[in-house]
């Protein structure tokens, strides 16, 4: 009695090459199943963020900052809307009204975090709008930082305690619009002026900092109260502390404070302006001097700069068509900037990520075979070299000029679109570990990883949703596939099979379907697997968690009831050569195939099927 058994499935989908050519245990093609070295598993599903928005549209940002007590608050863009996740409600709260201007409403925008000594920031620029600063303490207020003498719109990073920006937009001067420069602020002078004894009023007030400039914020807060000597403090949260067990709170933003015990006293404090030799002012002398603003030329005919991404101490400026490597000295007194590789560029801003391996990306130069690659340090020498690691993959279908890509966990996740859809509708995922690949059909427009969940923008809609959470999809069950290779059973030989058997684990509510090709003629089901079947071990169970890979779930932690299961079928198909499996789940819930067994295979010669034969 010969049998073929398949239980090793950590190479993933493999598309480029013809199907009877792959490794047992991978997959011809898949949507929303798992590879893992022991089994395949069904992803987790995606549910929704706070109240559904209906209609449609798309989420154009997604940003996690943080308070200076580490708390996280996730930020989002839809319309002319800027909104941030309140966890007490489990809501979004607006900020402002409409501060995005009404030709931003579908314009992407950008944010950068800056924690420095006035403060814990977050800075928000769109085309027309901005750059907004907000205090992360108090998340719902603002300030405009736009000052046409010191600065710009368009994306921005803060890194190296300087603000970099391209793809700059000039107000109202479409003609001073600049796409091909990279430009930098001054270095932070932290130029903060002090403030003593400003009188305050009884129980709130307003410090008077704010009305000698909008863009400023306050902080290092400290209030006594002349009758009792109390001393309120501030925690750089928004919290003030009294020594004789007052409380109260501090705007930053606004400078309104309010306080527990009644009376009057002083104030003492700092302020700052960013676009007074901070972070938001790109301006310079003539001559320059160090620390600066600059903007340095990249106009030599690689389309417009799409992202600056750091690796080492380089600053590698992804155009649309080549890339440039822009090298500051420590001091600021030199820099180099050379193009680093023609025909090495990504097609959107989002499309490539910073990570400790280096800068992974989209390359679609060539946009009849796209590939997924990684900017790495060369195994045998000191150069940074662009490495392919999608040659698994046949991409030619997909576009990627909507592209948004997240490093989560041991996994970078692609989005992009089917070339048949206007919006993002296919997420690719890369295990780093097992450099593998899978698929799913998240709707992502942008991505974000909030208390170790992660959560993405709906490119569809304007919704977030935390995803690889619980196991249907907003209520609905998750539509999937995982098809094998064609195989020969690694015999050359017309053969009969009298049993197919198939285990791994299922939830009660679920139903697995197995469907078999012979000789590449169409599917046929050949069996069903329930979870209340009798050959399921409901005496020994598995918890599975309803979260990914050991990471957080909003909300906290759900989990199922999992059993393993054996669903042995007897065939009676007749003779074959080749055979594929495919694999089918029906209901809601957990569901993993972690060996299959083509089992009491009989010879039958080596002739062709019969349909291949000469009459």
């Amino acid at each position: 009695m010969r049998q073929k058994i398949i239980n090793n499935f950590e190479k993933g989908l493999i598309t480029s090459i013809e199907d009877y050519s792959i490794p047992d245990g991978s997959a011809s093609n898949s949507l929303n199943w798992i590879p893992k070295p022991d089994k395949i598993e069904l992803r987790k599903g995606y549910k929704v963020l706070g109240t559904e928005q209906t209609g449609t549209g798309k989420v154009t940002g997604i940003h996690v900052t943080e308070k200076a007590n580490g708390t996280q608050i996730l930020y989002r863009k839809r319309g002319r809307k800027l909104e941030y996740y309140d966890t007490s409600t489990s809501d979004w709260v607006e900020v402002g009204t409409n501060v995005f201007a009404a030709s931003d409403s579908t314009e992407e925008a950008s944010f950068a975090d800056y924690s420095s000594l006035a403060g814990n920031q977050m800075f928000v620029s769109a085309p027309n709008t901005g750059p907004l600063k907000i205090m992360t303490a108090n998340p719902s207020s603002y300030a405009d930082q736009y000052l046409a003498s010191k600065n710009f719109r368009g994306r921005i990073k803060i890194k190296q305690n300087r603000c970099f920006l391209w793809k700059r937009y000039k107000s109202g001067s479409t003609s001073q619009n600049d796409f091909t420069g990279v430009y930098g602020s001054y270095i932070d002078t932290a130029a903060y002026t002090a403030v003593t004894g400003e009188a305050t009023t009884s129980l709130s007030g307003t410090l008077a900092f704010k009305a000698g400039g909008a863009r400023r914020t306050c902080f290092a807060v400290t209030i006594t109260l002349t009758g009792t000597g109390e001393v309120y403090t501030d925690d750089y949260n928004g919290v003030l502390t009294g020594s004789l067990g007052g409380t109260g709170t501090i705007n930053y933003t606004t400078g309104a404070y309010t306080l527990s015990n009644a009376g009057t006293g002083t104030a003492d404090y700092q302020w700052e302006d960013s676009t007074n030799a901070g972070v938001m002012d790109f301006s310079k002398s003539t001559p320059r001097t160090a620390g600066q603003g600059f903007i340095f030329r990249q106009d030599d005919g690689g389309g417009d700069v799409q992202n600056v991404l750091s690796y080492g101490d380089v600053e590698y400026c992804m155009h649309r068509l080549k890339t440039w490597a822009l090298t500051l000295s420590a001091t600021d007194t030199n820099a180099t900037n050379l193009i680093y590789r023609d025909n090495v560029g990504i097609p959107n801003w989002r499309s490539a990520i910073e990570t400790g391996d280096g800068v992974f990306y989209v390359d679609d130069y060539n946009q009849s075979d796209p590939k997924f690659r990684l900017l790495t340090l060369n195994n045998i020498s000191t150069s940074v070299i662009p490495v392919a690691v999608s040659d698994a993959l046949n991409l030619q279908d997909y576009r990627f000029d909507k592209c948004a890509v997240v490093e989560y966990g041991d996994e970078i996740r692609w989005a992009c679109r089917h070339k048949d859809s206007t919006e993002n509708n296919t997420e690719f995922v890369y295990n780093k570990k097992y450099r593998s690949f899978h698929k799913t059909d998240y709707y992502v427009s942008c991505y974000a990883i909030y208390n170790g969940a992660l959560v993405a923008g709906d490119s569809i809609s304007e919704n977030v949703y935390e995803i690889l959470s619980g196991f249907d999809d907003n209520t609905t069950t998750i539509a999937n596939y995982w098809e094998g290779p064609l195989s020969n059973l690694g015999v050359e030989e017309m053969k009969r099979e009298k049993k197919f058997r198939v285990q791994g684990e299922i939830s009660k509510s679920q139903t697995l379907k197995i469907y078999a090709s012979f000789d590449r003629a169409a599917y046929v089901l050949i069996g069903t697997q329930n979870g209340t079947d009798s050959n399921v071990d409901t005496q020994a169970r598995t918890v599975i968690g309803s979260d990914a890979i050991g990471q957080a779930t909003l909300g906290g932690q759900t989990s199922t009831s999992v059993y393993n299961y054996i669903k042995e079928i007897k065939l009676t198909q007749g003779k074959f050569y080749e055979v594929k499996i495919r694999y089918e789940a029906t209901g809601i819930g957990y569901l993993s195939v972690s060996k299959y067994i083509h089992d009491d295979l009989l010879l039958k010669g080596s002739k062709p099927p019969l349909r291949y034969r000469d009459n």
